[in-house]
């Protein structure tokens, strides 16, 4: 068994998979497993490839198309659950309390308040246990299925959103992006929040309809909107953006994850590699991708 791995593994990681042959950076002439981003993929091809095991946690810019039938593949979700999860509420306490502008601002409160999360996988339950705990709120969830029920008070499917979207006071996106999550934050749910609401994103940007958040944004004076997830051209996230113009935005330049803090990354890669461990040994992991989710996604 063969394993080869984009990056340079530390010493623990390495220790994970000590059973068997392993390549970083130089790949083999073929491989049964790959570690890598799923941006990378498309720069190899070994014909006995059984398993991919992506560093991120997401996997919407993946190139399924170049996927084999038969060869499974499994995400990071959930890697960077806590230090996401504390950027979001970074971005919730910058809007709320004016943090960083110049001109004085109305201040929102957040205790007791109700905080509506769209995506309850690790990083939406970590919003969720924050707010919960931390500021006493309501927490109201939304998706296709729930990792801890208990940090949230109330939970629906995703295709009641319209039902509640007008309850949440903060609204924190953490879906991924897929066939079902593609723009649904348009403006007319956008429309259906409260007056005065704080939206913070920090899931996929394309799950926000871009040019309807800069609607509402010069329509409501009350509605804030954080981000730190951009939307992308050819691939590449676009940070030269009219959002930057408005009082009522603040944003951060995909920080929340493992790109600015190399201990997040660590342990990231060191839970990417124990899944995969338990995949070889056991035949089966967590995050394995349900493909159908993804299967217009990845085209040239």
């Amino acid at each position: 068994m063969r394993i080869f791995s984009t990056r340079k593994l530390n010493e623990k990681a390495r220790e994970y998979l000590r059973e068997w042959k392993v390549y970083e950076v130089d790949p083999p002439e073929d491989a049964d497993a790959i570690l890598c981003w799923p941006s990378e993929f498309s720069k190899y091809s070994f014909k006995s490839l059984k398993v991919v095991q992506t560093f991120s946690a997401g996997v919407d810019d993946f190139p399924f198309h170049l996927l084999k039938k038969g060869v499974r593949l499994f995400s990071n979700a959930g890697a960077y659950s806590v230090s996401v999860a504390e950027h979001a509420w970074g971005l919730i306490l910058s809007l709320a309390k004016g943090i960083g502008k110049r001109e004085r601002e109305k201040s929102y409160v957040l205790n007791g308040k109700n905080l509506l999360i769209l995506g309850a996988g690790g990083i939406g339950t970590e919003i969720a246990r924050m707010g919960k705990y931390g500021f006493n709120m309501r927490v109201i969830g939304v998706s296709r299925s729930f990792k801890n029920p208990e940090f949230f008070d109330v939970r629906f499917g995703i295709l009641q959103l319209d039902e509640v979207i007008s309850e949440g006071d903060v609204i924190a996106i953490s879906l991924p992006l897929n066939e079902q999550t593609r723009g649904l934050i348009n403006y007319h749910r956008m429309q259906r929040m409260k007056e005065q609401s704080i939206l913070v994103n920090v899931g996929r940007a394309e799950v926000v309809v871009y040019e309807d958040v800069v609607r509402i944004l010069r329509e409501r004076r009350g509605f804030r909107f954080g981000t730190d997830v951009f939307w992308r051209i050819n691939g590449r996230e676009n940070y030269d953006l009219d959002l930057w113009n408005f009082s009522n935005f603040t944003g951060t330049l995909h920080t929340a994850g493992g790109l600015a803090n190399e201990e997040v990354l660590q342990n990231a890669i060191e839970k990417a590699v124990l899944n995969l461990r338990r995949v070889l040994l056991e035949g089966r992991g967590e995050n394995e991708v349900k493909i159908e989710d993804y299967i217009n996604q990845g085209e040239p």
